[in-house]
């Protein structure tokens, strides 16, 4: 693979027909950037080459040998400006936060700082300000402290409240906290949609008991990989195939709850992710969480496929997805995905929306 330069990227831009945009972006998510500060991870808010919007992208800052560097408030590639830096933050694990504009609220209500097993995971290297909630009051609490951060008068405005958490060991753990969040944020007008990233939820009965008990739905099935599941993931989580994975999808759309999962694009051979996500893409309600695989260090390093040391494999993927999915009608948000196989468009038609 030739040095990574912005002229490379145009070439490749081209012979792919991704825009380059795009590209820059999924380079920058797989080489980082050269260490710039005290953080490991930092959230960016960019405003990329011949673009006037502002994305948002979480790059690791600790290669040394990364082509990407920080000067002067702008993103070089090789030396030359890729991206204007509007603002950036520690990519800490904080207890709320919003997206898509504050219609979106993020809650790590359940400690996910404190999950570790996964090998390619950033958690064990952030900062944790997240703590256990469980309690409907405690819940409560939480969001009646945002409601007046934001100076709402409620949260009537708000679509999707999210709990984004990897520490249910037990589906019975998973619902019970579910159930408590919808009781409490009846207390603030919410009448939208819950959305829970987890593993444990696999059986008929607990999909079924979720939706009777917490209203509409939406369940994102945290798969992350198809081959090497007991070398890198934590055993409660490598347990989970991907022939329960389709059930589980098919058993979700129908009991009407959304359904998806997150995949690590990077740790599998080229050819089993495009059968797996193949395999996934009918029977998904909504876009997958497909995120660019981000090594911290050279043993997380060591993790990556040795296929995917190459741009072009992610080019490639991103090719087959908008191929697999373009029979699904579904479309990326970009506001869904801070380190995705970027989509300025997708399947040769503009992706519209919140970028942060």
């Amino acid at each position: 693979m030739p040095e990574l330069t912005l002229s490379h990227l145009e070439q490749l831009s081209g012979s792919y027909g991704i825009p380059l945009l795009d590209t820059v972006m999924i380079a920058a998510n797989c080489e980082g950037v050269r260490p710039a500060d005290d953080y490991p991870r930092v959230r960016m808010q960019i405003r990329p080459l011949g673009s006037d919007e502002i994305w948002q992208i979480i790059l690791p800052l600790d290669n040394e040998q990364s082509p990407f560097e920080l000067v002067a408030r702008q993103l070089l590639l090789s030396g030359t400006p890729v991206a204007e830096l509007a603002d950036s933050e520690n990519d800490d694990v904080v207890l709320t936060y919003l997206r898509a504009g504050g219609t979106s609220v993020t809650l790590n209500t359940n400690s996910r700082s404190n999950c570790t097993g996964c090998l390619f995971c950033p958690n064990v290297i952030e900062d944790a300000s997240d703590a256990t909630l469980n309690e409907e009051d405690e819940l409560a609490g939480v969001l009646e402290w945002l409601q007046a951060d934001n100076g709402w008068q409620d949260l009537s405005h708000v679509q999707k409240i999210t709990v984004c958490s990897g520490c249910f060991h037990n589906p019975e753990a998973a619902i019970a906290h579910m159930s408590a969040l919808r009781r409490a944020t009846g207390r603030f007008a919410f009448d939208g949609r819950l959305h829970l990233l987890s593993s444990v939820l696999r059986d008929y009965d607990d999909l079924k008991r979720l939706r009777a008990e917490c209203g509409a739905m939406h369940l994102t099935i945290t798969l992350e990989c198809f081959e090497r599941r007991s070398l890198l993931l934590k055993d409660s989580k490598a347990s989970l195939t991907l022939e329960r994975a389709c059930q589980i999808l098919d058993d979700c759309r129908e009991l009407d709850i959304l359904g998806d999962f997150t995949y690590v694009a990077g740790l599998d051979s080229y050819d089993c992710a495009i059968r797996g996500l193949s395999a996934l893409a009918p029977r998904v309600s909504t876009f997958p969480r497909i995120q660019v695989y981000q090594a911290h260090n050279d043993y997380m390093r060591s993790a990556r496929n040795p296929e995917a040391a190459d741009l072009r494999y992610y080019l490639r993927l991103r090719n087959e997805l908008e191929s697999a999915f373009a029979p699904t009608g579904l479309t990326p948000r970009s506001w869904e995905n801070y380190r995705p196989l970027w989509y300025s468009t997708f399947a040769d038609r503009p992706v519209m929306g919140p970028r942060v």
